[in-house]
This record gives structure tokens, C-alpha cells and sequence, in this order.
């Protein structure tokens, strides 16, 4: 059993339990043309009637002071592919266990038992289950819902499953065949330049650099007006933030040796987090770890893989800009761990995540950066045989670093 996209009022958020069959007719709509067949329709309206947490997901995101069940089937198929594709969806949502299922069947069981005209009378004890209680302010806002005999006895068409999974079969070979191409794309023709870019640049600039800040700090013991002092310290600072850009450079072009050994990245994430925490409290941003696995053991050189996680939260905070939330996890996923950092800034498009990995490119606006820490990211990631992706929708990113499980 999954999770509906989570529920909003205020500060606060709430998940209702998927279900198998919400699962597919969700898929269908997914999958259906502009035009929605009427068949699929159909399907949407007898699922209102009978699956409690579809109706009620829809129901409680009503702005409409009454609704009809063709009402609440219309925001289903205008409202669908938004829902699941934003990169805020499922931002934080909780782990299911077995006590939550539990109550889940009760209630089942309850809702079958009391009329379609109470379901939402009777919708807090759903949300409570994986949310704090539901404010008056909201609840006094709820539609109230009019169950049309005619439309309740309308037969639905049944859903060919051969061909829903026919399509979805193929929706994901052709995902998949995109996301190989713009890999294989991205590292041969956006990394490859940045060697030879890197070597000329540590001997070019570096020099110079060097004479502008053992200057500025010679005027700096002379002078005693505090302003003029304050002055040279921003030519000292901005000569070292530029000496750590092409820092960044080299590490790509001429990175140290790996010193592996092995380590547990989660005391590892949760030893970096805090002492990122304070800058993030400045920017009104909340970062949270989520510890889903007990341990995860991997080879590799614990400074190289800390600043990694270090180079993602900070590129997601300054994606974020003020408040927002930042949640850390380490997970399994087959013979690999992932650090996810996940953001609920405003995503990436098209373009930024073209550009993603690449050394010049930033979405951010002119002074905040030219980018360099992702590609940093990718090369520890390649270093210790793993990989760094990133997925988005509407709002929000989600970075993963991948890395191969320590052999015992």
C-alpha cells in the first residue's frame, strides 16, 4: 500500500493510504489522451463511491462550497498529473507500518457501515492517522457533498487491464530509453571539456590571485579608518571564494587519491547535518534527517563523501533561497545506497537539469555562484563507483547519491 500526495493547510500536512485499485484508475488517467475517454470516467466516479480515501482526497481539495460526484471526477482528471509529478508530493512522507494498517481497515470497515452522505463528516479520523488533528479552520471550510442517485446507479465500463498495462509498459520502456540517452549525453558532452579548461586556469588566475590578496592584507595592517579596513577584508574574501572555484576545477581535473575505507554513511550524514544547520536557520530553512536504514556500510574516503553531502544540502538550500525544508535520508536500493537530499524549492527545468553537472552553468541568479558543487558531487560519486542524479517536477528537487555497498 502507498501514500496519496500529501494534503496542505497551513504548516501542517496529511496522508491518506493508496490503494490498489485507486492505484490503477490513477494510472488510466495518467495515461489518457487531452481528452478523456468516457469509459476511464466512468471508472473515476464508481471509485468515488466506493474507495473512501479517493473520495475524500479529492473532496477535502475542493474549493467549492457543494460538489457532485461528476464534480469531484473533474478534479481528478483535471488535477492528477499535477499532483503526482510535483517534486513536493510525497516530500517527507512518513513510513507506514503496521499499526497504521490496522486502523486503516477499521476505518474500511467503518465507512462501509455509515452512509456516503458521512464520509466526510467522519474524514479527521483518516487524516489522523498519518497527521497532527485537524484545525477547526480548515474542517469548517470543507464542501459539503451531494451523492446523485442517477449518477451512483450509473454502470461503469469495464477497464481493459490488458491494454492499461500494455501502455504503461511501454510509457516506461520510453521513460527509461530518455533518461539512458540524456545520461550518456550529458557526461560525454557537458564534463569532457572541463580537464583541459582546469589546468590553464590554476596557473593563469592563481598567481594573480595571490598578489591581490597578500596586497590587500599588507594595506590592510597599515590602515586605521575601519570602513577602508572593511573594504580590503571583501577583496580578501572574494580572492578566496575565487580560489575555491578553481579549487573545484582542479579536484575534477586532477582529483587526490581516494583513501578508502569502511565507513557507515549514516553517522556520516548525521555528523554533517549540524554544523549546516545554523546557516540554514539564517535562511528560515528546516533540515531534516530521516533515518530509514539502521546502518549502511560502503568503501570509500569519508572526507570526499562528507563534503559531497555537504556540496548537495547547500545546493539545495540555495535553491530554496528563505524557507523551505531540506530532508537528508540514506536508503537501500538493491546492491546500492542513496543519500537523498530532497528540496521543496522551485525544482528544475528542462534546461537547468541539461545544464545541471555543468562547471559554468548555474539557474541561480548572477553573484550566488557559477555552479561548481554538483559537478564536485559528481566526481567524488565517480570516484567511489556510483552515481549522482537528479529528479524534479513542478516544484521541488531531489538529488541522489549512489554508491555501491561495501563487500564484506
Amino acid at each position: 500500500m502507498g501514500l496519496y500526495p500529501c494534503l496542505r493547510h497551513g504548516e501542517n500536512r496529511w496522508w491518506l493510504p493508496l490503494g490498489e485499485d485507486a492505484h490503477t484508475v490513477i494510472g488510466r488517467l495518467l495515461l489518457a489522451p487531452p481528452q478523456v475517454p468516457s469509459h476511464v470516467r466512468s471508472a473515476v466516479i464508481e471509485l468515488l463511491q466506493s474507495d473512501p480515501t479517493f473520495f475524500l482526497y479529492a473532496a477535502l481539495q475542493f474549493s467549492s462550497d457543494t460538489a457532485g460526484l461528476e464534480d469531484l471526477a473533474d478534479w481528478w482528471i483535471e488535477n492528477a498529473r499535477g499532483r503526482f509529478a510535483s517534486g513536493d508530493a510525497f516530500l517527507g512522507a512518513p513510513d507506514i507500518v503496521v499499526e497504521h494498517k490496522q486502523r486503516w481497515r477499521k476505518l474500511h470497515a467503518h465507512y462501509a457501515a455509515i452512509a456516503h452522505n458521512d464520509w466526510m463528516r467522519d474524514a479527521p479520523l483518516w487524516l489522523e492517522v498519518l497527521g497532527p488533528p485537524v484545525p477547526l479552520s480548515w474542517h469548517q471550510h470543507w464542501p459539503e457533498i451531494e451523492f446523485d442517485a442517477e449518477v451512483m446507479e450509473a454502470e461503469a465500463s469495464p477497464l481493459d487491464s490488458g491494454i492499461f498495462l500494455q501502455q504503461l509498459a511501454r510509457q516506461t520502456q520510453r521513460a527509461e530509453s530518455l533518461q539512458a540517452a540524456f545520461d550518456e549525453r550529458l557526461h560525454r558532452a557537458k564534463l569532457g571539456s572541463l580537464k583541459q579548461l582546469a589546468y590553464g586556469l590554476s596557473h593563469e588566475i592563481n598567481n594573480p590571485l595571490a598578489n591581490i590578496s597578500t596586497r590587500a592584507q599588507q594595506l590592510q595592517r597599515e590602515e586605521s579608518d575601519p570602513q577602508r579596513h572593511a573594504v580590503l577584508q571583501r577583496i580578501v574574501d572574494q580572492v578566496y571564494r575565487a580560489h575555491e572555484m578553481i579549487a573545484d576545477l582542479m579536484f575534477y581535473a586532477n582529483p587526490p587519491m581516494v583513501n578508502p575505507v569502511r565507513l557507515d554513511l549514516v553517522p556520516l550524514v548525521a555528523d554533517v547535518l549540524p554544523a549546516m544547520q545554523s546557516a540554514a536557520e539564517v535562511q528560515r530553512i528546516r533540515i531534516e534527517f530521516q533515518q530509514v536504514v539502521g546502518s549502511a556500510w560502503v568503501s570509500g574516503d569519508r572526507s570526499m563523501i562528507g563534503e559531497a553531502v555537504r556540496g548537495l544540502v547547500r545546493n539545495a538550500a540555495e535553491a530554496i533561497g528563505q524557507r523551505g525544508t531540506i530532508i537528508v535520508s540514506v536508503e537501500q536500493e538493491g546492491e546500492r545506497f542513496q543519500i537523498r537530499v530532497a528540496d521543496s524549492g522551485p525544482g528544475l527545468s528542462a534546461r537547468d537539469r541539461e545544464h545541471a553537472f555543468d562547471p559554468y552553468y548555474s539557474g541561480r541568479e548572477a553573484g550566488r555562484g557559477l555552479g561548481l558543487g554538483l559537478c564536485r558531487v559528481y566526481r567524488v560519486a565517480r570516484l567511489h563507483q556510483g552515481d549522482v542524479a537528479l529528479t524534479t517536477g513542478p516544484t521541488g528537487c531531489v538529488a541522489t547519491l549512489t554508491l555501491p555497498i561495501a563487500k564484506s
